[in-house]
C-alpha cells in the first residue's frame, strides 16, 4: 500500500508521521506550539518535523502518495481551508491545503483532527470490523467524529460531529450549556477550582491532573465534580446513540486515562439514559490507539479516499 504523510495540528501539540494505513508508523516526530508566534510559527515548525520525519523513515518526497491533515479547529475540507482556531491566532479562513501543495509538491486533504481520529479508530483501533463508528475525544476540549463503512461524514464539508458544542443541562442550575464547558479537562478544572478544592490557589494553578489527585485522595468537591462532567458527557452519548445507533461509542482523550472514577458515572449514567430499542446494540468503550491517533488517521486521510462529503 502506498506511503503517505499524516499532520497533527493541535493546540499545544504537533505531531508528524508516515505511514502505510497499518497502525505502525515508519516515523513519528512530535514538536510543540508556541502561541506567541501565531499560526506562522506552527507552520514553520510543521515544515521542518515533515522534513524529519522524511529523514526519519528513509524514504523520499516521490514515495509519498500525499499528505493529509488533522487540524484542531472548524476546517472547509471541500476547500481545503482553516474555517478558525479557538486556540492560536492567524488561522482565520486560512488556505492550508493550497499552501502544503505548493510546498511540497503533493495532493493535500485536510480534516478537523476529532474525524481523523475517529477513522483511525474505526479502520485501527477500538471500532476494528465496525461498519459505523462514533468518536469522542475529551482533552482540553470536546471533539467528535461520524465514520460509515471506512468513511468520515464531513457534512457539507464544514465537518460534522461537533459533540462538543451540543448543548446538556448544568448539573446545579438545570442551564442549558455547551457540553464542553462541563466534560472537556479545562473545564474539569476550572469548576474545581470555583469549588475551591485548591483553596485560594490562583485559577491558572488548577489542571485536570490534579483534580483525579484530589479526588483520589477523598475529596469529595473533586469526586463530585469529575462525577458531574462525566455525566453530562453521558448526555450527549445518549443523544448520539438516539439520533445515530452507531455499533460503537469509542471515547479517548486525556480526560479518559482518569480510569474508574471517571467511567463508571459515565457509564452507568448512559445505561440509565439508552434509547431501549438500541440497548445493547450500541457499545461505549475507550480507544486504542493512543497519541498517534491523528496522525494515523490522517495518514488514511492523506490518500484521499477517507471521506464521505461532498467534492
Amino acid at each position: 500500500m502506498a506511503l503517505a504523510l499524516g499532520i497533527e495540528i493541535g493546540g499545544t501539540k504537533l505531531q508528524v508521521g508516515i505511514g502505510d494505513g497499518s497502525d505502525d508508523l515508519l516515523s513519528l516526530v512530535r514538536g510543540s506550539v508556541d502561541a506567541s508566534r501565531g499560526a506562522g510559527g506552527v507552520r514553520e515548525t510543521i515544515d521542518a518535523l515533515i522534513k524529519q520525519a522524511i529523514k526519519q523513515a528513509n524514504v523520499s518526497r516521490d514515495e509519498l502518495a500525499g499528505i493529509g491533515v488533522g487540524f484542531g479547529g472548524p476546517v472547509d475540507s471541500k476547500r481545503g481551508r482553516v474555517i478558525v482556531s479557538h486556540q492560536i491566532a492567524g488561522w482565520d479562513d486560512y488556505p492550508l491545503a493550497a499552501e502544503l501543495e505548493a510546498k511540497w509538491k503533493l495532493p493535500v486533504r485536510l480534516q478537523n483532527d476529532a474525524s481523523t481520529a475517529a477513522l483511525a479508530e474505526a479502520m485501527l483501533g477500538a471500532g476494528r470490523g465496525c461498519e459505523r463508528i462514533f468518536y469522542i475525544t475529551v482533552g482540553s476540549g470536546v471533539g467528535g467524529g461520524l465514520v460509515t463503512r471506512g468513511m468520515i461524514d464531513e457534512g457539507q464539508g464544514l465537518g460534522a460531529g461537533e459533540i462538543g458544542h451540543t448543548w446538556v443541562p448544568h448539573p446545579r442550575t438545570g442551564e442549558a450549556v455547551l457540553l464542553e464547558s462541563l466534560a472537556s479537562g479545562w473545564a474539569i478544572a476550572r469548576r474545581a477550582h470555583d469549588a475551591q478544592v485548591f483553596g485560594d490557589e490562583p485559577a491558572e494553578k488548577a489542571t485536570g491532573q490534579r483534580v483525579l489527585e484530589a479526588a483520589r485522595h477523598g475529596d469529595e468537591r473533586a469526586t463530585k465534580v469529575i462525577r458531574e462532567s462525566a455525566q453530562a458527557l453521558a448526555v450527549g452519548v445518549n443523544n448520539v446513540i438516539a439520533l445515530l445507533c452507531p455499533e460503537k461509542v469509542i471515547v479517548g482523550g486525556g480526560v479518559s486515562l482518569m480510569g474508574d472514577i471517571w467511567w463508571q458515572p459515565l457509564r452507568e449514567a448512559v445505561a440509565r439514559r439508552m434509547f431501549k430499542p438500541f440497548a445493547g446494540k450500541c457499545a461505549l468503550e475507550p480507544a486504542a490507539l493512543g497519541e498517534a491517533v491523528v496522525v494515523l488517521g490522517a495518514v488514511r486521510v492523506g490518500w484521499g479516499d477517507s471521506a464521505a462529503g461532498p467534492r
